[in-house]
C-alpha cells in the first residue's frame, strides 16, 4: 500500500477483464508490460495494475497496487503523469524504449482510461549502433587522413596537416614532431577549433628536458603509451600542458617523428581509452608514410636542382672588353627539365689573350643528353690543360669519347656528340679572328655590317662515333661590329609553320639574321628564338641553343660643329 494514498481508501484491484488467464499470459512475455490508471476514480495519482514479471526485471520496485512514483524511476513517472505516447532513456543502468497505449475498457463507474505501457530493452541494440557508428567514424577518419596526407610532398605541409587533421579526433591538442636527421625538429601543433596549426624548429638538445619523448623520436627505446612529459620548456606550450599525454610513435623510412595527444579533460591517472591507442597507432602509421614520401621528394628535388644547375649552360663571362661581345640563348625540349642535350660555353680569356668558345650538341634528350653533355663539357675542360687548338682538341674528345664508350659495355645508348669549338682572338683594328673546328654540327652563319649573311664552310665528322673520323677547320675575320652566329639543329629543324610540318630551315633563319645587322649579340639571339617560337606556335620542339660572338662595334665620335 502507498503511505500517499488517503487513510481508509480500499486497495485498488484490477477489472475482471485482466484477471487470471491474462495474467498467466502476461507472465510468459519477454516484452515488460504494465498497466496504470489513476487511484480511484477521478484521482490524479497513477498507480499500477498490471505488471509482468519482464517488467518488474525491468523497473525494479515497481509493484502492483503501489503508486507509480514510489518505485523511483523519475522517466517513467513523468511519461506516466503527463500522458506521453513512449519514450527512450536509460533506466536502471539499461536503455528502454516504450509506447503506450490506451486501453478499450474503462474503470468501472469512472470515465478514466486505463494505459497500458510495453516497454523493450534496446540496450544492446543502441550500443551496437553506437559502435557501429564509432567504427564508420574511424574508417572515415583514416580514409580522409590517407587523401588529405597523399600526394602533398612537402615536409611542413604534410606536418602541418598531420596535426590538424588529429585535432579534435584524437585529442583536443595534437603536437607532431618530425626529425629528418639534422640538428633541428620540427614541430606542429594543432588546437580543436583553430583554423591554422602552430608551427616551428627547436634545436636537438632542447629535448634533454623531455627524454622520455626524446626515446620516443629517437626510438631507442619502447615509450609507455599513457605518459606524464615535462613539456614546459619547450616551445611548443607556454606552461605545463595540463590533463593526460598520450605519446605515440610515428614510424618513418627516411624520418622519425612522435604524435602527441593531450586530453587535458581527462586525469592523467585514468586508463587509457581502449578504442584511442590503436586507432592513434594506425594514424601515426599513416603519418610516417606521408612524412617519409615529403622528406624522400624534397631530397630527391634537391638532389635534382644541384644537378640541374651542374648541367645547364654556365653563365657568359662579365668582363669582355677587348675581346668578343657575346649573346645566347637556350630552350631545352623538356621546358621543366631546364636542361637538355644542346650546351654552349664561352670561357674567360687565356693568358695568350683568345677566348676559348663552343657549341655542341649531343645524342638524345632530356637528363640523359644533359647527363652526356656534362660529360662532354668536363672532358673538354680537362684536355684544355694540354692542348688549345681546337681541331685537335676535337681529335682529342673524339678518341676520348670512343674510350669511355669501350670501358662501359653495359651501356647501349650511343655517346657522340656534333659541336664547333674554337677561340676569338681580337685584332688591332678592332675586329676578330675566330679559329673554329667542327665535327658534324651546321655550319655557324656570319652576319656582316652591310647586312649580307654567309654561311661558315666547315663541314667534319661526328665526334665519338668514328676512330679515323675527320674534323674541318676554319677562319673567320669579324669586322667591329659584325656577328658570327653559332646555332643547334633545333633551329633550322623546328616545324611549325601554317602546316605545322614545315621545317624553319636555313633561309628564314639567314633572313631572321639580316633583320638583325647592327643589332647586339644578345639581341641576335633573343630576337631568333621570338621569331622562331612564333614559327612553332606552341608544337613540340628539340632542344635550342644559340652562340653569338660580335666583333665590338666602333664607339661613335661626336662631330664638332
Amino acid at each position: 500500500m502507498d503511505s500517499t494514498m488517503p487513510a481508509g481508501a480500499p486497495t485498488p484491484t484490477p477489472p475482471r477483464g485482466l484477471r487470471s488467464l491474462h495474467t498467466r499470459v502476461l507472465a510468459g512475455l519477454s516484452e515488460a508490460v504494465v498497466v496504470t490508471g489513476p487511484a480511484r476514480p477521478g484521482g490524479p495519482e497513477a498507480i499500477v495494475y498490471v505488471a509482468n514479471p519482464a517488467a518488474e526485471r525491468l523497473l525494479p520496485g515497481l509493484a502492483v497496487g503501489s503508486a507509480v512514483a514510489r518505485a523511483g524511476h523519475e522517466v517513467f513517472t513523468a511519461a506516466v503523469a503527463e500522458g506521453r505516447p513512449g519514450f527512450e532513456a536509460e533506466i536502471a543502468g539499461r536503455v528502454l524504449a516504450a509506447r503506450a497505449e490506451q486501453l478499450d475498457d474503462d474503470l468501472p463507474s469512472s470515465g478514466d482510461v486505463l494505459t497500458c505501457w510495453y516497454l523493450r530493452d534496446v540496450t544492446d541494440e543502441r550500443r551496437g549502433s553506437a559502435s557501429l557508428r564509432d567504427a564508420q567514424a574511424r574508417a572515415h577518419f583514416l580514409a580522409e587522413a590517407g587523401r588529405s596526407l597523399h600526394g602533398v610532398l612537402h615536409l611542413d605541409r604534410t606536418l602541418r596537416t598531420a596535426a590538424s587533421l588529429a585535432a579534435g579526433f584524437l585529442a583536443p591538442t595534437v603536437l607532431v614532431l618530425l626529425a629528418d636527421g639534422s640538428d633541428a625538429v620540427r614541430w606542429a601543433r594543432a588546437d580543436a577549433g583553430e583554423s591554422r596549426p602552430h608551427t616551428g624548429e627547436m634545436a636537438r638538445a632542447a629535448l634533454r628536458t623531455a627524454p622520455r619523448l626524446q626515446d620516443a623520436l629517437i626510438g631507442d627505446a619502447p615509450v609507455d603509451p599513457w605518459v606524464s612529459l615535462e613539456l614546459s620548456e619547450l616551445p611548443v606550450w607556454n606552461e605545463r600542458p595540463a590533463g593526460r599525454v598520450q605519446v605515440v610513435p610515428v614510424p618513418g623510412t627516411v624520418v622519425r617523428g612522435v604524435l602527441v595527444l593531450v586530453d587535458p579533460t581527462n586525469d592523467p591517472v585514468d586508463p587509457a581509452d581502449p578504442d584511442v591507442l590503436p586507432l592513434a597507432e594506425e594514424y601515426a602509421t599513416r603519418v610516417g608514410g606521408a612524412l617519409s614520401s615529403a622528406a624522400l621528394y624534397r631530397e630527391q628535388a634537391h638532389l635534382g636542382h644541384v644537378l640541374q644547375a651542374s648541367l645547364e649552360p654556365p653563365p657568359l663571362p662579365g668582363d669582355t672588353r677587348g675581346t668578343a661581345v657575346v649573346g645566347s640563348a637556350y630552350r631545352p625540349a623538356r621546358e621543366s627539365l631546364r636542361v637538355g642535350g644542346d650546351f654552349y660555353e664561352v670561357l674567360p680569356r687565356s693568358a695568350a689573350g683568345r677566348t676559348p668558345f663552343l657549341l655542341g650538341d649531343v645524342c638524345g634528350k632530356g637528363i640523359e643528353a644533359a647527363v652526356l653533355s656534362g660529360r662532354v663539357r668536363q672532358s673538354l675542360h680537362a684536355l684544355r690543360l694540354v692542348e688549345q687548338d681546337p681541331a685537335t682538341l676535337l681529335g682529342l674528345l673524339n678518341a676520348a669519347l670512343l674510350d669511355a664508350a669501350d670501358l662501359d659495355a653495359a651501356v647501349t645508348m650511343p655517346r657522340f656528340a656534333t659541336m664547333v669549338l674554337g677561340d676569338a682572338e681580337p685584332l688591332p683594328d678592332g675586329g676578330l679572328r675566330l679559329r673554329l673546328a667542327t665535327g658534324g654540327h651546321p655550319p655557324p652563319y656570319v652576319l656582316r655590317a652591310d647586312g649580307t649573311v654567309a654561311e661558315v664552310d666547315v663541314v667534319g665528322s661526328l665526334v665519338g662515333a668514328l676512330r679515323d673520323a675527320e674534323f674541318g677547320t676554319a677562319e673567320v675575320v669579324l669586322a667591329p661590329g659584325e656577328t658570327c652566329l653559332l646555332y643547334s639543329d633545333g633551329v633550322t629543324e623546328a616545324r611549325g609553320g601554317p602546316t605545322g610540318r614545315d621545317f624553319y630551315g636555313e633561309e628564314r633563319l639567314a633572313a631572321a639574321l639580316r633583320g638583325c645587322t647592327g643589332a647586339p649579340a644578345q639581341v641576335v639571339c633573343e630576337r631568333v628564338v621570338q621569331l622562331l617560337s612564333e614559327w612553332l606556335a606552341g608544337r613540340d620542339h628539340d632542344d635550342v641553343a644559340l652562340l653569338a660572338l660580335q666583333a665590338p662595334p666602333r664607339a661613335r665620335t661626336r662631330e664638332v660643329s
